[in-house]
């Protein structure tokens, strides 16, 4: 059988390998909480979502029906004294 390879080329890609995997080591734990953080953002956990807004009930359960009515707007008479002169600070 005739080999496709040398032994010297065995040797280099083995060594090439331990010098790529020894790289890998050193960055794997930033690459893990980069991942980690990208997921999380991606898909966020159930707890943290915002609730779908559906439309019904309006705030905090209650209808149109129940609310109060708007008081009437009523104008207060103040007590400037007279009504001629400008006001001061305008």
């Amino acid at each position: 059988m005739k080999q496709r390879y040398s032994i010297a080329t065995y040797v280099i890609l083995g060594l090439a390998l331990i010098g790529v995997a020894s790289k890998a080591l050193t960055l794997i734990i930033p690459i893990l909480v980069f991942g980690v953080i990208f997921l999380l953002y991606k898909y966020p956990p159930s707890r943290w979502r915002k609730p779908a807004f559906t439309g019904k009930g309006g705030a905090g359960g209650r209808s149109k029906d129940r609310r109060t009515r708007n008081a009437t707007f009523r104008v207060i008479d103040g007590n400037k004294g007279s009504s001629d002169e400008p006001p001061k600070y305008h």
